[in-house]
């Protein structure tokens, strides 16, 4: 007799040792990633975008992920809200545009239409006992941090209310209230989407992998080397508030509460930038008033991930298109005063992330590659590799419960 799915979970969790990579089942079952969709992606914060990219009443834009498509709008009363885009009537998508702006959201099967809230206001020719206030779209909860939009689709989702407060003066240093859009750029992975957040998480392969990378962040050195030099650059800069570390992240989170970690690690060589050569490439962010050389590592939630040089910040976001396919989007931003081609430049802000991303596109997909293999089997991982065996800990334990 078959496996069901739970038994199935649980026997590869209770089989699964520590210290090595996943068995290769985690990475190729299709009830494996059906579960990882309804237990993770359905269930924490995600981040959706940034309020510059809905500026004015009726813009909008989508987020998507598996099968799932998300409308995220500004509202007539200039709030941000979120519905599934899914019609009510018989299911079609109903923004077939990643971005827009429109009066009313109305389907384009059979034009049922709804306000910017999501309540429904036209349906043609429907019987007399039809109400249109059960008929609304289904709503999703949003929630802003500093100018960031995330979005839970569950019902009961964890709580916020441990990170505001402890990330509340990051939010206001950086000016991620006042932060806008200058460019994001999707990269489609043909590999699991955990094989991508793995390889984020580890730096163990940044000095063979991205000699780009390598001559900027101190991380990409020997645990050693790196935690010298991250000693170093704390004392040197003890009592400013870009040096608070949080970890409550991935196996560390609280009961009930979204995780989330902080720090900030030194960068090499007098860089004061994530850039060509270290130099900085857009006006300082928020209130920040001088360059300290170095760079914030922030996360939220279990697949939203921000670095934040003083000049410029990025997120890194990874989203399943099914079990064998991912996408990893990248967004770089800056100050909100900042004007493209006069305080900076696109091609020297996106230069070294994109030139990173583009490699981490192939050791994923080479990856995938040999985890495909029959002769396939875990490896011991390093000691850089502490923090994606914090991400396996907390992984195991979310499938199978």
């Amino acid at each position: 007799m078959a496996l069901s799915q739970s038994d199935k979970i649980k026997q590869l969790v209770v089989t699964q040792q520590t210290g090595y990579s996943l068995a290769q089942a985690f990475y190729k079952d299709s009830d494996v990633y059906q579960a990882e969709i309804k237990k993770i992606f359905l269930k924490h914060w995600l981040y959706a975008g940034h309020v510059s990219q809905i500026p004015n009443i009726g813009d909008y834009f989508t987020f998507e992920f598996d099968t799932e498509s998300v409308i995220v709008v500004r509202t007539d009363a200039g709030e941000v809200k979120a519905h599934m885009n899914v019609c009510r009537h018989r299911g079609s998508r109903i923004c077939l545009e990643q971005s827009g702006s429109q009066k009313s959201l109305t389907c384009p099967y059979h034009a049922w239409s709804y306000n910017l809230d999501g309540e429904l206001i036209s349906a043609r020719n429907m019987p007399d006992d039809f109400l249109r206030s059960e008929s609304g779209l289904h709503k999703v909860n949003v929630a802003l941090l500093g100018g960031f939009i995330f979005i839970c689709l569950s019902e009961d989702p964890p709580s916020l209310a441990a990170l505001r407060q402890d990330l509340k003066q990051t939010f206001d240093l950086f000016g991620m209230h006042s932060m806008q859009l200058a460019e994001q750029k999707s990269y489609l992975i043909p590999a699991n989407w955990k094989l991508a957040v793995e390889n984020y998480q580890e730096c163990y392969h940044c000095a063979p992998s991205h000699q780009e990378f390598a001559q900027i962040h101190a991380m990409a050195k020997s645990p050693k080397v790196f935690q010298k030099a991250k000693e170093h650059f704390s004392q040197t800069n003890q009592g400013n508030p870009k040096f608070i570390e949080l970890n409550r992240y991935f196996d560390l989170a609280e009961a009930g509460q979204e995780g989330y970690q902080y720090d900030r690690n030194p960068l090499l060589r007098n860089a004061l930038s994530g850039s060509l050569g270290g130099n900085p490439v857009a006006p300082l962010l928020g209130s920040l008033q001088s360059y300290d050389g170095g760079a914030s590592e922030l996360m939220i939630g279990p697949l939203s991930y921000f670095l934040i040089y003083d000049d410029h910040m990025l997120s890194y976001r990874f989203l399943p298109v099914s079990v064998n396919e991912c996408i990893c989007d990248v967004s770089w931003f800056v100050n909100e005063s900042a004007v493209k081609g006069e305080d900076y430049q696109l091609d020297q802000l996106t230069w070294l992330w994109d030139v990173t991303t583009q490699a981490d596109k192939t050791i994923i997909m080479n990856n995938q590659k040999g985890v495909d293999s029959r002769f396939y089997q875990p490896g011991r991982l390093s000691d850089m590799e502490s923090f994606q065996q914090s991400f396996l800990n907390w992984y195991l334990q979310i499938v199978i419960n």
